[in-house]
């Protein structure tokens, strides 16, 4: 039997690499005869890079000096193809893990080091950027980022407030007019946005409601961002002639994608499929018999784009079995049956604190795979 070990990672505690070692060790005590196929993967998030590396023959790896979500000065590193293709993975510059849970602060979070990746890939003559922005600390709607590649923003009294500090999520509601003539130099630049949610810009469904909380953002602070950005996507509107904020992925990394989608022409994409793509996963699970994957937390959010639902809809197309085994089952999980999961797995022996659950994750993880495993070997005898 062929096993393909396909999965993301579980934050905080293993990457995706790290979990698929997990896994084999577990199984390989009951079956060691089986052959092993471990695939890392990610679907836009942290870890993308990582993932993609395994893959891509040439390539090198440039470090440049950014400023993280709240402004320290750190190093990022994204990726330069032998055909000048940037792969910058947000997260390195502006991803959440950057800033210490004591810190976080998204009002005064700003997206201004994603920035200074794209544009050192520009200086270093790329034509293709593939973004992959999940994982981020961020709700500026971008602001920062536009900043940091030479954007202007006025204020209503045609003030220029980007030339006073560096613009955070606090300064959305200021914006009144912007200059972009300093972004004619990316004209020639296509640019695809690797996404991990589908989620658009504002609403209910949009980034602040969604996802601003677990970026630390506070109760009285959401309905002030939220307000924010509609305000910003209708000067948006009014100066770009656009309409992006119902766009798929528009409220991707807090809105991230509506800035790369409005003032780029940035088209987006479901990260896990551009993944896919990459590693041709589709021929791994055409030609194994069992596929195993899974992520840190699994849940009803699941199914908008994550890693797991690229694995499924792959799987269900050539009818192969897929075993999910999550760090942790949420409200919803039991949705992924329907989409082809053949079981799912929760790998959390108890209700521990979560700092000691995390410490636990990769020997819970290969207890739970050799139990599987042990538990396969009595129904194939």
């Amino acid at each position: 039997m062929k096993i393909l070990i396909a999965s993301d990672s579980y934050k905080n505690a293993l990457s995706s690499q790290h979990v698929a070692n997990a896994i084999e060790i577990g199984f390989k005590r009951v079956f060691d005869d089986f052959i092993y196929e471990k695939v890392p993967l990610a679907d836009g998030g942290e870890g993308t890079i990582d993932s993609l590396k395994n893959v891509i023959k040439n390539y090198k790896e440039i470090e440049v000096d950014v400023l993280n979500p709240i402004e320290e000065k750190i190093k990022a590193k994204y990726i330069l193809t032998d055909d000048n293709t940037a792969i910058i993975e947000m997260a390195k510059s502006t991803g959440i893990e950057l800033v210490n849970e004591s810190k976080r602060d998204v009002i005064n979070s700003t997206s201004f080091g994603f920035g200074q990746q794209i544009s050192d890939a520009i200086k270093n003559g790329s034509k293709k950027l593939i973004l992959t922005i999940g994982s981020s600390a961020t709700n500026d709607v971008g602001i920062g980022m536009l900043q940091a590649l030479g954007v202007k923003f006025y204020n209503d009294k045609n003030e220029e407030i980007s030339h006073q500090h560096i613009l955070t999520a606090k300064d959305i509601s200021q914006i009144d007019n912007f200059d972009i003539s300093a972004l004619r130099s990316l004209r020639d630049v296509k640019i695809l946005i690797a996404c991990d949610v589908e989620n658009i810009l504002y609403g209910k469904n949009g980034a602040t409601y969604t996802f601003a909380k677990q970026k630390g953002a506070k109760s009285n602070e959401i309905e002030f961002l939220e307000q924010s950005i509609i305000k910003f996507s209708s000067v948006c509107e009014r100066k770009l002639q656009k309409k992006i904020h119902n766009e798929k992925g528009s409220g991707a990394a807090g809105g991230v994608g509506f800035a790369l989608q409005a003032f780029l022409n940035a088209k987006s994409r479901s990260g896990i499929e551009t993944v896919i793509e990459f590693i041709n996963l589709e021929e791994k699970i055409k030609e194994s018999d069992l596929i195993i994957t899974g992520e840190g937390r699994v849940d009803e959010q699941t199914v908008y784009g994550k890693t797991i639902m690229g694995v499924l809809n792959i799987a269900k197309k050539y009818n192969k079995p897929v075993i999910i085994l999550a760090g942790a089952l949420d409200k919803g999980y039991e949705k992924l049956y329907s989409y082809g999961a053949t079981s799912i797995f929760d790998i959390t022996p108890s209700n521990l604190p979560l700092e000691d659950l995390l410490l636990k994750t990769e020997k819970n993880l290969i207890a739970t795979s050799y139990a599987i495993a042990n538990t396969m070997s009595i129904s194939l005898k």
